[in-house]
């Protein structure tokens, strides 16, 4: 076993529960996936993460100092619990840290899954050199974080980042009742629209395989990629255009090695933003991949217990 401090890291999803033990220096010593419990009461989630990473732990004689949650949902400022998570509607206001903690028997720190996933890419990916970025990440929904002067920003109640958000049309398509929002345009029910209009032959392409139909030149996949990137240049360019950040860090499953969805996303981006925010510009991809909440959840721990 390492000599380097150790954290877990937990990253609570609305399909699995996803606990990595992680080093310093972020590397995954090793992982445990497991299913989160049906209905996703609070109680019985905290019961299903105890006995994983007592597994996980004894499987190494491990003794990680504390661990670092990605929670769904708005996390507030105090970052005991969350203000807003419809995946999870039983847990607002609910004593989720403490409950955690307790369980494990360990120190605890929480954020949001996106929020963490932005930390750590500062910390151990793609956004390591830069102090002012934003962090999308396209999968079922758009996730969002922002960086000002190499610390995250959280805003009055810890609401910030929500980019999912940005209107960019006044009478669109409504996600949670909001009309016009990005999220509606380049979330996991858009993809799923587009797809059933590109292929009519019966097949579903999953994100990773219209990557790669993208990859063997298929119009079809190649039109869905420039689509969803087009959405999102038209919002990314009013994030430019507010914060300026340095860089724009994009991760999620939609878009995992999707080389073309990133040229074709740049492309659109120097057309809607002005030339002060993009000439200088850097869009990348994370590093930190699939693992990229849970990675990021470890960070949080050693951020916040430096």
């Amino acid at each position: 076993m390492t000599t380097q401090r150790l954290a877990l890291g937990i990253d609570i999803g609305g399909t699995n529960l996803k606990i990595g033990l992680v080093t310093e220096s972020g590397e995954l010593i090793d992982k445990e996936t497991t299913p989160t419990p049906r209905p996703r009461e609070l109680g019985a989630v905290v019961q299903t993460l105890a006995s994983a990473v007592k597994s996980l732990c004894d499987k190494h004689g491990a003794s990680p100092e504390g661990a670092g949650i990605g929670a769904p949902g708005v996390v507030d400022e105090s970052l005991h619990t969350v203000l807003w998570a419809p995946n999870f509607p039983d847990w607002i206001g609910q004593p989720i840290r403490d409950s955690i903690s307790e369980a494990l028997q360990l120190p605890v720190v929480m954020d949001n899954d996106v929020n963490n996933f932005a930390i750590g890419e500062h910390r151990w990916g793609a956004a390591r050199k830069f102090k002012h970025f934003v962090a999308a990440a396209m999968g079922t929904g758009l996730g969002g974080a922002v960086f000002i002067d190499g610390k995250l920003y959280r805003g009055a109640r810890g609401a910030a980042g929500e980019m999912g958000f940005t209107i960019i049309s006044p009478n669109g398509p409504a996600v949670l009742g909001r009309e016009g929002v990005l999220e509606a345009y380049v979330g996991r029910a858009a993809f799923d629209q587009l797809v059933d209009e590109k292929f009519k032959t019966g097949e579903f392409p999953t994100p990773r395989r219209i990557t790669e139909l993208v990859q063997q030149g298929d119009e079809r996949a190649r039109e869905i990629h420039d689509t969803l990137a087009m959405r999102l240049a038209e919002a990314a360019a009013t994030w430019l255009h507010i914060l300026n950040p340095e860089a724009i860090i994009l991760g999620g499953g939609t878009i995992h090695s999707a080389d073309y969805f990133f040229e074709r996303f740049r492309h659109y981006l120097s057309v809607r933003a002005l030339p002060p925010h993009t000439e200088t510009l850097h869009i990348l991809p994370g590093q930190l991949g699939y693992f990229a909440g849970m990675l990021g959840a470890a960070a949080l721990w050693f951020e916040q217990s430096a």
